[in-house]
């Protein structure tokens, strides 16, 4: 799949959750995952893994919700904020809520590769921040 036109005739597979419920501390994104899903859309091609970048959100979750399910003060991107965005409130919201590991190194992801996340890691990184720039900032090293 080179083009819009070919990804668009494609199928494939997805997991959607019936509630979408943010990553939290008990249960984390691990890089490890993140790079087995990297490594099934590069098999397609680099195209079809910057469309999976671009339509996948939640990389983080930065805290509570309220009642109704809505994140309280919780901006995914710097962007969303403006140029007044709160370097501290991200920091912190960093140190209290670890909800994507790299654990790269160490993975905990069971069906991970480990080889092909060493090897292409830097490559996956880079596509990341093509189209989530700061997410890579709130990514923290596994213990």
């Amino acid at each position: 799949c080179d083009s819009s036109q070919e990804c668009d005739d494609m199928a494939v597979w997805v997991y959607v959750q019936s509630h979408n419920l943010p990553a939290e501390r008990s249960f984390p994104i691990t890089q490890s995952y993140v790079d087995i899903i990297m490594r099934g859309c590069l098999s397609i091609s680099q195209d079809f893994a910057r469309r999976f970048l671009e339509t996948t959100h939640g990389w983080w979750h930065d805290g509570p919700l309220d009642r109704k399910g809505r994140k309280i003060n919780t901006p995914q991107t710097m962007e969303d904020t403006g140029a007044d965005c709160d370097i501290k409130m991200e920091q912190n919201s960093i140190k209290k809520h670890h909800t994507w590991i790299n654990d790269r190194l160490n993975p905990m992801y069971v069906r991970a590769d480990n080889e092909f996340s060493l090897q292409n890691g830097e490559a996956i990184d880079e596509l990341i921040k093509e189209h989530h720039p700061h997410a890579l900032q709130r990514r923290v090293i596994s213990m």
